[in-house]
């Protein structure tokens, strides 16, 4: 004897709509620039300087003048990078307290 409640409550692949079975997907893609700490990030076709989660760039179209604007070494982006390892250092520092005060 087949059970027929069981096929009935299974959805018919043909049948599912992509649109309507969950969150859509986005690409994001990462372009490392070469011997730095930095990767332009391309998302929905705009892009972005990034230093690990730290963004350093303003978002454009062109994925190219974001990369040749991290490739310049100006006094910005050295002070943009200071204070960024100011921060990771500065969290670091936070994190250890926290952890030594619940123990």
């Amino acid at each position: 004897m087949e059970d027929t409640k069981v096929r009935k409550l299974q959805p018919n692949a043909k049948k599912v709509n992509k649109e309507d079975s969950g969150p859509k997907e986005e690409l994001i893609e990462r372009d490392e620039i070469k011997d730095s700490p930095f990767e332009v990030i391309t998302k929905n076709g705009e892009s972005w300087g990034v230093m690990g989660q730290y963004r350093l760039t303003e978002v454009r179209n062109d994925r190219r003048k974001v990369k040749k604007e991290l490739e310049k070494i100006t006094w910005n982006r050295v002070i943009q990078v200071i204070m960024v390892l100011n921060e990771i250092i500065t969290k670091q520092k936070t994190n250890e307290k926290t952890s030594k005060t619940n123990e």
